[in-house]
């Protein structure tokens, strides 16, 4: 599992995942703006055939970062005012009111630790700061200690209602399985996606219908026939070096989002080895069947959330479960002994442009 959403010293990491060509249209207008949320730079663009249209626009830009400022406010767990540290504070009372949103981000989350087995699941929280990935203090932690505390991940664990009434307050309830002390939720792995997801949706509320919106790995656009067919998806190599720093790119048909989960966002090395952020929670260690994994689904929650179940569960049964819904695309680059190698669902497959050395091949 991803913890914390990115964090300012690896930024610029963030900025080279993705890089979109709109096309040279003589005719099209681009606006754009740049702000930091979730802790990495989140870009807005908005394209129009109409240079009058601007005000309005920037309009309507301040407005989708302002609903998402909002929704940072609430699901960062290093926020001690947010709404998912005060669920960490008081799951000892077990039966705990939350927001609508809260609801509708752990309805999405619970979906995506259903259909992958718990490789996804945001009760990752009591050992993934054991790893103090987001801190100054990022080491291994002792293998007690991981053992300890993996008892304490299962998504089962976490049961909702769904108010059937106007007036009802939806609830979460902890420690059906088990003593809810030292649980909590971490919401790294889904809710950025959420979180674009909304900024998109005042976009269209204000009438806008071509745009974009990016957040460090994740991304989502719209498209009108002002850029239908021209935008293209760079996925950054890996290992890149500075005469190879992308893997792949293909073309984005369409209304979609991207988001991609990669072991070099955040990592440390100890004794010559690679120890990153995106936790097995079947095994309280960095997973390690693949080296990134990327999706392509039709919303930004359900791409974040399936990038990292995906990314642990590995080439053959990432794929499978990626091939097996509706609308999702995926590929996985993973290491092969001393090469690169990848596998993609089909179709995704078929609109690749390949960038890798020749020590990388498909499998």
């Amino acid at each position: 599992m991803r913890g914390r959403w990115g964090e300012k010293k690896w930024t610029a990491v963030f900025l080279t995942l993705f890089f979109v060509n709109s096309g040279c249209q003589r005719d099209m207008h681009t606006v754009q703006e740049n702000r930091i949320l979730m802790d990495t730079l989140v870009s807005i663009n908005v394209y129009t055939a109409n240079f009058a249209e601007e005000p309005k626009l920037r309009r309507a830009i301040a407005s989708a970062f302002e609903e998402m400022a909002r929704f940072d406010s609430l699901f960062s767990a290093y926020r001690e005012d947010s709404e998912v540290s005060k669920i960490n504070r008081n799951v000892s009372k077990k039966l705990i009111t939350i927001s609508e949103d809260m609801y509708n981000v752990l309805r999405v989350a619970r979906w995506a630790s259903e259909i992958s087995e718990g490789a996804f699941d945001v009760t990752i929280g009591p050992v993934l700061r054991l790893w103090g990935f987001g801190t100054d203090s990022m080491d291994l932690p002792p293998p007690e200690k991981i053992a300890a505390r993996l008892p304490l991940v299962n998504y089962k664990n976490i049961v909702m209602n769904r108010p059937y009434h106007s007036g009802e307050k939806f609830r979460i309830l902890f420690g059906i399985l088990q003593s809810p002390e030292n649980v909590s939720l971490d919401l790294g792995g889904v809710a950025k996606g959420y979180i674009v997801d909304r900024g998109i949706d005042v976009l269209q509320q204000n009438g806008i219908r071509d745009a974009m919106i990016t957040a460090g790995g994740d991304l989502r656009a719209l498209t009108s026939p002002l850029t239908a067919a021209s935008r293209y998806i760079w996925i950054r190599h890996p290992r890149d070096s500075a005469a190879n720093p992308f893997f792949s790119r293909f073309k984005l048909e369409g209304e979609a989002a991207v988001s991609t989960s990669g072991d070099y966002e955040r990592c440390f090395f100890k004794a010559g080895k690679r120890y990153h952020h995106i936790i097995d929670p079947h095994t309280g260690y960095p997973a390690a069947a693949a080296v990134s994994a990327t999706v392509v689904a039709k919303n930004s929650v359900q791409a974040d959330a399936l990038s990292t179940a995906i990314f642990v569960l590995g080439p053959q049964r990432g794929i499978a479960l990626a091939d097996s819904l509706p609308e999702v695309e995926a590929m996985i680059i993973y290491q092969d002994g001393e090469k690169l190698s990848w596998r993609a669902t089909p179709a995704l497959q078929k609109k690749f442009e390949l960038f890798y050395s020749e020590k990388a091949s498909a499998r």
